[in-house]
């Protein structure tokens, strides 16, 4: 009798204890100050609502950071869960299951030198200039991508666009509002490189997940947490911290 009431005890200990959180593989580019690496540990807003929330959601998150293009190219072919910070288009659709919430708003704009300040207000304004362009990037304007009057210089990560920029190697850059001017503070480049007003184009970013059934359930309860979480005042600190309100 003792024996087995202490069978039964371990078996209800067993039963009671947590189980072990599934993992996600989450990919996404360097892109502060929505996601960055900074003295060796993944930062930025997006990242640590996502990374919160998931883990509330009893997942396990595993973040690795590559160039756009790849990480794209992981989750096409399995290798990772879900990408973050990406954008929505027709295409893309096909290809991800999207929350319905997104995790921020990107508004794209051109970046100049100071020294030659190239106007910019429609896109025929781009006429004979080298623009450069990252690999992966989709740029939300149906008329810059088909535009064959202007030179398209590839650049690596955004740092080494702007650096590019800088040196004169190409005469204007679209990239994310928020991200340039984080990215020009951090290089140092506030007193020789500024941006047009005028917008490329706008949009929502969203963690988006592979296009498996299970994944797609998951997708539904990260934007319901997500809503939630925005109401929050904990949401509110995050902005702050980030210099985003």
């Amino acid at each position: 009798m003792n024996r087995f009431h202490g069978l039964l005890a371990v078996a209800l200990a067993l039963s009671a204890s947590p189980l072990k959180a599934e993992q996600l593989t989450i990919v996404s580019e360097p892109w502060p100050p929505y996601v960055f690496e900074e003295n060796n540990t993944i930062r930025g807003i997006d990242y640590e609502v996502s990374d919160r929330l998931l883990r509330e959601l009893g997942y396990d998150p595993k973040w690795r950071m590559m160039p756009w293009k790849r990480a794209q190219h992981e989750v096409r072919e399995g290798n990772a869960d879900a990408i973050l910070d990406i954008g929505i288009n027709d295409q893309r659709r096909q290809t991800y299951h999207y929350p319905s919430e997104p995790l921020s708003h990107s508004e794209t704009v051109l970046f100049y030198r100071k020294s030659q300040p190239f106007p910019f207000t429609r896109i025929e304004d781009l006429r004979g200039l080298r623009i450069g362009i990252s690999a992966g990037y989709s740029y939300g304007n149906d008329e810059f991508k088909a535009a064959n009057y202007f030179e398209r210089w590839p650049c690596p990560a955004i740092e080494a666009c702007l650096l590019m920029l800088e040196h004169g190697r190409v005469d204007m850059l679209p990239i994310n509002r928020r991200v340039g001017l984080y990215t020009i503070r951090q290089l140092g480049l506030n007193d020789r490189i500024a941006h047009h007003d005028t917008q490329l184009s706008s949009g929502e970013l969203y963690l988006a997940f592979a296009r498996t059934p299970a994944l797609a359930d998951l997708a539904k309860r990260f934007s319901e947490a997500l809503q939630q979480f925005k109401q929050s005042d904990d949401y509110l600190h995050l902005l702050y911290r980030y210099g985003l309100q």
